[in-house]
């Protein structure tokens, strides 16, 4: 069944895309994207009904999404790669107005190099997905505690976990910021698997920011892999449907049976367009890589991916203030 789901998705992704270079056609492409919208708030309505039990009139349409996109890497010395990637939330407003039910693909690292799959009809059975209940609670302007629990699943093999977010925001000016958070989640079978990260962010306008972001994971799942990346980004909203990012990251990783040590360095710029609307949407990454592997040869990698949104996520903000 979820198979079945997924690669629905995926063919809804492919056929969007095709039907979207007619533009003479908006109204039947507004038609589906409408459709589907509907479709995933009256599905969120149904699950509040049945966890709060009340059937009073509330709208869950803020923050109720469906992100779902497809990428295809190229990079030199190396085959063409592909992946699938879904991020649905549901928001459930009765329920103490914090609760969310959400859908994701799993990612098992935290550098660029993803789950990926050699060919585009392996990339929605490849990935592995979780599914979670994650209550929200807020103790103040600046703090984030929010906990849960689900199932990781590639098709019918279940793997249930708890989850626990922490996230803290100091201020030194109207300018900089610094970001503490923490993301756990403890598997059954997969066991711990921690990120924290320290973020230090400067909002130089509306349309530009600047970041330094490092980040630290553990998998214990993966013979006890600790990961490090490194990563400096200046944003910019071009306008209100067009963003440019530039960054420079570094990536180190070890694990019980190897010497902790420098993966890459990966200099590039992504580009980001609303194309149709604001719901469908490409991104171009390119760049440079020096992989460890290659002994440090420089080699180019280059990131196509083609999206869609349904429904109303409450994170498509413009402005960085």
């Amino acid at each position: 069944m979820f198979k079945l789901f997924f690669s629905s998705l995926l063919l809804l992704t492919c056929s969007i895309s095709a039907a979207s270079q007619d533009f003479n056609d908006s109204e039947g492409l507004d038609s589906v994207h409408d459709t589907i919208s509907e479709w995933i708030y009256r599905t969120s309505n149904r699950i509040d009904i049945f966890f709060s039990g009340s059937s009073e009139e509330l709208s869950p349409k803020s923050a109720t999404y469906l992100d779902t996109s497809f990428d295809t890497y190229a990079e030199t010395y190396r085959s063409p790669q592909y992946r699938y990637n879904i991020s649905l939330r549901l928001h459930l407003p009765r329920t103490q107005r914090r609760l969310n039910l959400m859908l994701e693909d799993f990612k098992k690292t935290s550098s660029v190099d993803l789950l990926q799959s050699a060919s585009p009809q392996d990339s929605v059975a490849n990935n592995d997905y979780l599914l979670e209940i994650h209550y929200r609670q807020q103790e103040s302007k600046y703090t984030r505690i929010g906990y849960g629990g689900g199932i990781r699943f590639r098709s019918f093999r279940p793997d249930p976990y708890i989850s626990l977010y922490l996230s803290r925001s100091l201020y030194f000016s109207k300018e900089w910021e610094l970001v503490l958070r923490n993301k756990a989640r403890y598997f059954a079978d997969y066991r711990l698997d921690n990120s924290a990260e320290i973020a230090l962010v400067k909002i130089i306008s509306e349309k530009l920011r600047f970041s330094f972001r490092n980040i630290y994971r553990f998998i214990e799942h993966e013979s006890y892999r600790n990961e490090i990346v490194n990563t400096l980004a200046l944003e910019r909203f071009i306008t209100e449907k067009k963003g440019l990012g530039c960054l420079l990251s570094a990536y180190s990783s070890g694990d019980s049976d190897s010497v902790f040590k420098l993966g890459y360095y990966y200099a590039g710029v992504s580009f980001r367009h609303y194309y149709y609307r604001d719901w469908a949407y490409y991104q171009i990454d390119g760049g440079g890589m020096l992989r460890e592997s290659n002994n440090f040869s420089p080699s180019a990698r280059v990131m196509f991916k083609m999206g869609f949104l349904f429904g109303r996520p409450d994170r498509l903000v413009k402005r960085f203030r």
